[in-house]
């Protein structure tokens, strides 16, 4: 009888290029109880290489090696218990497979659990269980560095800390995270940390991964001459990048510059429509303008009226 690690491994080499023969490597290790052989046949049910994909199959065979201690299996499981490929969700199978396999050192999970705690998913809330798997994935994972930053930002599930939340903040900024470099931004901006690169650097790097606030801060300094030299063609630019997205206060600003001939032609026409789609976007300078602009047309239509 040939081992079954070997048989497993044999199996991975040819997985794709002659799925028929891998699945009978998967299961002559599977008659020998090899956990990885169950977790492979799984992964055949779910990829339909040689049928169509069975989440049900897939999902016995998962619990099997779960059940021996298989953190992939583990994972796959709770996974598949979120609802996702089409199989019934089911919020507590989820949180307790996936939290089975981030503690069972399944990096992949770290992140997953977390969020599954954070929102109280087949659960209670547990901000404070949630830091301490950000904390193991923030390493390898920029989008954990950047959700503790925002935690302890904030003070959720562990004491307020301003330093803390900064250095997560950048780790996750220099690993290209955009909501990070437009936090991080703001905060050179304002001067509560210091940093080789100017904050206008940090919007641009956000701005360039189409986040939008981190465009409307950009625009800002150029409009207003902030940390760099004035410029209201550029900041006009940015404000209509940043409109383009449905930001109600950047259509408001672009509306400003349009209705007002600054840094662009004037065209009041079209800045009226842009005043209008802002208010409807809830900008409340927008829905003063229009009101005001409203009331001088009620005036001069009544000026019209008693001149008759």
């Amino acid at each position: 009888m040939r081992d079954p690690g070997e048989l497993c491994q044999e199996a991975v080499s040819i997985f794709f290029d002659k799925p028929a023969e891998a699945y009978e490597l998967f299961r002559e290790a599977a008659l020998q109880g090899y956990p990885n052989a169950f977790f492979g046949i799984a992964e055949m049910k779910m990829s339909g290489l040689l049928e169509e994909p069975d989440p049900e199959a897939a999902a016995e065979l998962y619990r099997i090696a779960a059940e021996a201690g298989h953190p992939p299996s583990m994972y796959r499981l709770g996974m598949l218990y979120s609802g996702t490929a089409g199989y019934a969700e089911n919020p507590e199978e989820c949180r307790k497979w996936m939290k089975a396999a981030a503690d069972s050192g399944m990096t992949e999970a770290f992140s997953e659990i977390a969020d599954i705690l954070l929102c109280g998913y087949g659960g209670p809330e547990d901000p404070a269980g949630a830091i301490g798997y950000l904390e193991k994935s923030a390493e390898q994972d920029a989008v954990s560095a950047f959700k503790l930053g925002c935690l302890y930002a904030d003070g959720v599930g562990t004491a307020a800390d301003a330093g803390k939340s900064a250095g997560y903040f950048v780790s996750a900024a220099e690993r290209g995270v955009p909501e990070a470099q437009y936090k991080v931004g703001t905060m050179v901006r304002d001067g509560t940390i210091k940093s080789s690169v100017p904050a206008e650097q940090w919007f641009g790097k956000a701005s360039d991964s189409g986040f939008a606030a981190a465009t409307f801060a950009l625009a800002n300094m150029y409009y207003e001459g902030a940390g760099v030299g004035k410029d209201p063609e550029k900041a006009f630019s940015l404000y209509s990048r940043a409109a383009g997205s449905g930001d109600a206060d950047a259509l408001f600003m672009k509306a400003r510059m349009m209705f007002s001939g600054i840094g662009t032609e004037k065209n009041t026409e079209e800045a009226l429509k842009l005043f209008a789609e802002s208010a409807s976007r809830g900008n409340r300078y927008s829905q003063e303008f229009i009101e005001t602009v409203m009331r001088g047309q009620n005036a001069q239509i009544i000026k019209i009226d008693g001149a008759k």
